[in-house]
């Protein structure tokens, strides 16, 4: 599969399981999933920029509302038609994910009215203001033409360094997108050297809650 150094093992129709130094059984994911996954982004992401600008002060409570923010996400993403996966490590527990996005589609989740207001009494009115303005100015930057877009990928900092996220990547890009290109953002620019391994290119950079966000994007593979 191109850059992915993971070897693949299929069982059945659902479940794909990766050798990157460790067997890892990858399964679409589902909203039984929400609350482990989202336990586990709050560790991948403690150190992103962009999240804790988002979550904001006091840092007692920043988990908190990283845990409610992404529970709410993954609820949203898991009632949507667009597709993610997760990794499990032998144990069973979420080692990974990886979500994505179909071309030129935002996320439109059926409602869940009383889940968003408790998401927001823990999240905090606030973060969840500073939340939405981070939503609309990626909004803005956004590429013009269709794309598959990688929403989020994440693997636990006991998992990383070993060919998981890597694994992840490549998978997510390749099972949906067909001919398109792919995008995503990242606020961190130690990862900008980790896409570019996976044949993504910057776009340039702007300013999202006064982080720098970087702008990465794969062509479509040649037909």
């Amino acid at each position: 599969m191109g850059a992915m150094s993971a070897q693949l093992a299929r069982t059945d129709p659902d479940t794909l399981y990766f050798a990157t130094g460790g067997d890892w059984r990858v399964q679409p994911l589902a909203w039984q999933d929400e609350r482990q996954a989202a336990a586990m982004l709050v560790r991948a992401f403690a150190e992103d920029p962009l999240v804790r600008a988002i979550c904001g002060q006091p840092e007692s409570r920043r988990e908190e509302k990283m845990l409610w923010s992404f529970r709410l996400s993954l609820r949203a993403h898991c009632l949507s038609p667009h597709p993610g996966w997760v990794a499990r490590s032998g144990n069973g527990k979420i080692a990974g994910l990886v979500l994505v996005s179909y071309p030129g589609a935002w996320l439109e989740a059926r409602p869940d009215t009383w889940f968003s207001l408790r998401s927001l009494w823990h999240i905090g009115w606030a973060s969840a203001q500073r939340g939405a303005e981070a939503a609309r100015t990626i909004g803005r930057h956004l590429p013009l033409q269709p794309f598959l877009y990688v929403r989020t990928l994440g693997v636990d900092p006991a998992f990383q360094r070993r060919g998981l996220g890597s694994a992840l990547l490549e998978y997510g890009i390749r099972c949906v997108r067909g001919k398109l290109p792919a995008y995503l953002e990242t606020a961190r620019e130690e990862n900008v050297r980790f896409y570019a391994r996976h044949g993504f290119r910057c776009l340039g950079a702007f300013r999202c809650l006064e982080v720098p966000v970087w702008r990465m994007w794969r062509p479509a593979e040649p037909t």
